[in-house]
């Protein structure tokens, strides 16, 4: 292990025992300060931010996206703040900081659990989304989810012992297909994050704010195959500190002979889903993640290294649909 890696980890840990000493409050305080000290310094994150939000909200100001991207910084922070505060939650104490929406919530688990064939949750980096599992255990609701191991091993390690604290499995990305396929075949659940960048071999591109965005089909092939319903669930902040669990309706999957078509049509779906989040609720989204890394042969390669004056040509040119590769396969 390299020194670094391990210097890394002590730090990080020493932090977040540092949080879970000082009580909420300040220590909320403490965390936004430090995620807009993250903001004005980190540039090349700003500006992947700033190029993500021209691309989804091409109407908003300068300083608008400036509020938004600064906002998502500190609710990306706060999963700091809820992994150092895991340990002193409990099934007694968890409705004092997270409940369900009592229009979307819990009734809408219920109806997908009916139908008895296992949960595929659909979900995304919304808000503290650390705590979302942790906090549907919590309720009563484990479930499994994958996960991409993070290059420090030492605190990768930690890390699964604390998401696996509260009752959930963790399930490592490079081994996930037969592990999720077990657990719906046997009427359990499994949640994935499906709003990141992923590659061309283990997607495709379907449009996300009218732009390409190589988006994994393991979502809609794991409904495919198992026939589970598919439930959007994220977490929502409120401003007195606590947060809302929100699920939609289930999902069935669209069916038909042809899987290349089923896999595109449901992704396509499920991708709309997370837009309509992302719309409603701007500022709690990852928005430093460069969601539309890669690009269909033919249109630029790399959208971040754009000037402002080239990204905009491209955009005009790519919602006329004046630009190649729209909803079309990657890889």
């Amino acid at each position: 292990m390299k020194f670094g890696s391990y210097l890394v980890y002590i730090v990080a840990r020493m932090v977040i025992a540092f949080f879970g000493l000082v009580p909420r409050r300040p220590a909320t305080r403490l965390i936004r300060i430090l995620a807009d000290c993250a903001y004005f310094l980190d540039r090349r994150h700003r500006h992947i931010a700033d190029v993500n939000l021209r691309i989804a909200f091409p109407d908003l100001t300068k300083e608008q996206r400036s509020r938004i991207a600064r906002k998502s910084f500190q609710n990306t922070a706060m999963n700091l703040l809820e992994v150092s505060k895991f340990k002193s939650l409990t099934p007694s104490n968890i409705g004092s900081l997270v409940t369900y929406d009592p229009v979307n919530g819990l009734n809408n688990y219920r109806a997908a659990v009916e139908r008895g064939k296992g949960i595929l949750y659909l979900t995304g980096h919304f808000s503290s989304w650390e705590l979302l599992p942790v906090a549907h255990a919590l309720h009563g609701y484990p479930l499994s989810f994958i996960t991409r191991p993070l290059d420090n091993a030492p605190f990768e390690r930690y890390l699964l012992k604390v998401r696996e604290s509260k009752g959930n499995r963790v399930i490592n990305k490079k081994n996930s297909a037969r592990h999720i396929l077990k657990e719906l075949s046997s009427g359990s659940s499994a949640g994935i994050l499906m709003d990141q960048n992923t590659s061309t071999q283990e997607g495709m591109f379907i449009d996300l704010f009218g732009i390409p965005a190589a988006t994994t089909t393991g979502v809609a092939l794991f409904a495919l195959r198992t026939d589970a319903p598919v439930l959007p669930g994220y977490l929502t902040p409120m401003r007195n500190g606590r947060y809302t669990i929100k699920f939609l309706p289930p999902l069935d999957v669209v069916r038909t002979s042809d899987m290349n078509h089923d896999l595109r049509v449901n992704t396509r779906r499920f991708n709309a889903i997370l837009e309509d989040i992302i719309r409603d609720q701007p500022e709690s989204w990852l928005w430093g993640h460069k969601r539309w890394k890669y690009q269909p042969p033919g249109n630029p390669q790399d959208l971040y290294a754009l000037s402002e004056q080239e990204l905009e040509s491209f955009l005009s040119r790519a919602r006329s649909g004046l630009t190649p590769g729209r909803n079309s396969e990657g890889g």
